[in-house]
């Protein structure tokens, strides 16, 4: 049943039952956790998994490196690296910390030209490694369990609130039950 006043939950009122104040409140926290909470939760979700995302070991760092022929496109999926979303190998150069030039594999960009430059990991001992740290991996992953996490705690405060709803129109019917207990035998008497 709605009413025309506004609020009239908060107000006082004589006919204002304890269950609409208890109403009330579940309405306002409920409201409050998907407003603001939800967001809350998952932003800092999705910021907690993309901060605790791969990193490198402390004996790796980058270089840059340039690509000594044009990269090849990806004939076959099994070209494609699954954990470098659309790379494939190809050959690149650097320049070690001594001067001296190193040639590897490494995986890039399809279709990307000759001369082009590219980020590639090395160890301590001068090794080619693979990219530790796989961002759109890490950012996927944060988007999506920050996405949970908030969808969770959004059926959360809705699954609370229909509970307590429940409950409460559990309660108002075996109020209006006893109360008529009381009232009905009178309301006979005068109907006769």
């Amino acid at each position: 049943m709605r009413t025309g006043v506004k609020m009239w939950r908060w107000r006082r009122n004589p006919l204002r039952r304890s269950t609409d104040r208890v109403e009330a409140w579940a309405v306002l926290i409920s409201g409050l956790v998907l407003v603001v909470g939800a967001p809350v939760v998952g932003v800092a979700t999705g910021m907690t998994v993309a901060a605790s995302g791969p990193r490198p070991p402390a004996d790796w760092h980058r270089v840059s490196a340039v690509l000594t022929q044009k990269a090849p496109a990806p004939s076959t999926p099994s070209e494609v690296n699954n954990s470098n979303y659309e790379q494939v190998k190809a050959v690149v150069q650097w320049q070690a910390a001594d001067g001296s030039s190193h040639r590897g594999f490494t995986w890039v960009r399809p279709n990307s030209a000759a001369g082009s430059r590219t980020t590639i990991w090395l160890d301590d001992a001068g090794m080619l490694r693979e990219d530790p740290v796989q961002e759109v991996q890490t950012q996927s992953r944060a988007l999506a369990l920050g996405t949970a996490a908030a969808t969770g705690t959004a059926a959360l405060a809705v699954g609370a609130y229909a509970l307590v709803r429940v409950r409460l129109s559990k309660r108002n019917a075996s109020q209006v039950e006893r109360e008529w207990g009381v009232i009905g035998p009178e309301w006979r008497r005068h109907s006769l």
